[in-house]
């Protein structure tokens, strides 16, 4: 990481006054309490294994992005690298990374924030491109069906004068991604009859392709849906496509109810849905005690274009379908809205 000597000056004074005083070690982040303390704060999302609805769902121990960033000092010099894939976690109510880092004023601050943490990503992928002072450019061979709520966010233009220490970092982060849901439910009719005991045995999600390029030129930030789309390359490699027996995702013994029941919520590259071959199999019964009289029911989502046409970054597709009295399955159009009611296709961590 490069800094100048200014900024190692800083960083040293927390150290010797330990030296000079009673300090507690910590093998944890560094969490600085003191919004006066001059200390660069952050405050962000979270790692998961699923679709983030809303700041809220972040806020969990143990969870963690990661910073890039750098600061100039408005003579046009070069950049000076601040943060160079710095893993910032949640713990104890508060944001924290390794090495507290100060602001110094007359300069000014750009920031890139990347979820999950860049280790997270990494294993997820076949490579990752970034550089010390801007953040990730490029990911190849992403991975998808693992399953992470891909996410970026830019926070540029921070100016430091005398007197005035900003306050913490806060990132607007967009979704990079689709998501796409499978929703079951029973007919009225079903609803407390005897011997019927509803359930999806087993849900297949197939014929997309699990992996795909990222590639990013400028600020996220000033990315619209139609640009993420476009960054994003999607594999046609036969060996990185799903199919029946290799699912993208699956389900299995999910009980259904007359109340909308979450199968399958995956996180998908954007891309067109018309005339793709993309298939969702349903294996299911309404025979209490055991598998006897299961069904299977396949549907092409193509057939559904008429509605959903394709998948973009940062929406929410709902499909959902009904077990019937008679045992048919009946598929609903299929829903488009924004990631979740509350934030839309962006979160805002504050």
């Amino acid at each position: 990481m490069i800094m100048n000597n200014n900024l190692f000056k800083t960083l040293f004074i927390p150290a010797v006054a330990c030296l000079l005083g009673a300090c507690t070690e910590s093998t944890g982040p560094d969490m600085e309490t003191s919004g006066n303390s001059g200390a660069i704060r952050f405050a962000g999302p979270a790692v998961t294994r699923a679709a983030i609805d809303d700041a809220d769902g972040m806020l969990t121990d143990g969870n963690s992005f990661s910073v890039w960033g750098n600061y100039t000092d408005g003579t046009g010099g070069t950049a000076t690298s601040v943060f160079n894939a710095e893993k910032v976690t949640y713990v104890s109510g508060m944001w924290g990374y390794e090495g507290t880092r100060y602001w110094l004023p007359g300069n000014t601050y750009d920031f890139y924030a990347w979820y999950p943490d860049y280790s997270v990503i990494s294993s997820a992928a076949a490579s990752v491109e970034a550089s010390a002072g801007t953040g990730i450019s490029k990911i190849t061979g992403f991975d998808a069906t693992k399953g992470h709520d891909l996410m970026a966010a830019t926070e540029p233009g921070i100016e430091t004068v005398e007197g005035r220490i900003p306050e913490a970092v806060s990132f607007r982060f967009k979704h990079l991604l689709a998501r796409v849901e499978f929703v079951g439910k029973i007919h009225s009719s079903l609803a407390g009859a005897e011997n019927v005991a509803p359930r999806v045995l087993s849900a297949n999600l197939y014929g997309m392709s699990k992996k795909g390029d990222l590639a990013v030129n400028g600020s996220i930030e000033d990315m619209t849906t139609e640009a993420i789309n476009n960054a994003w390359t999607i594999s046609s490699k036969t060996e990185d496509q799903s199919t029946q027996t290799d699912p993208f995702a699956t389900a299995s013994n999910v009980s259904l109810t007359d109340e909308d029941t979450a199968v399958i919520n995956a996180l998908l590259f954007p891309q067109e849905v018309a005339a793709t071959g993309y298939m969702l199999e349903i294996t299911y019964t309404t025979t209490a005690g055991d598998d006897a009289g299961q069904k299977t029911k396949i549907i092409d989502l193509g057939t559904l274009s008429d509605v959903v046409s394709r998948w973009d970054a940062g929406k929410h597709y709902r499909y959902t379908f009904t077990v019937m009295a008679d045992d048919r399955i009946a598929f609903d159009k299929p829903t488009v809205g924004s990631w979740s009611s509350a934030t839309g296709g962006i979160i805002i961590v504050d």
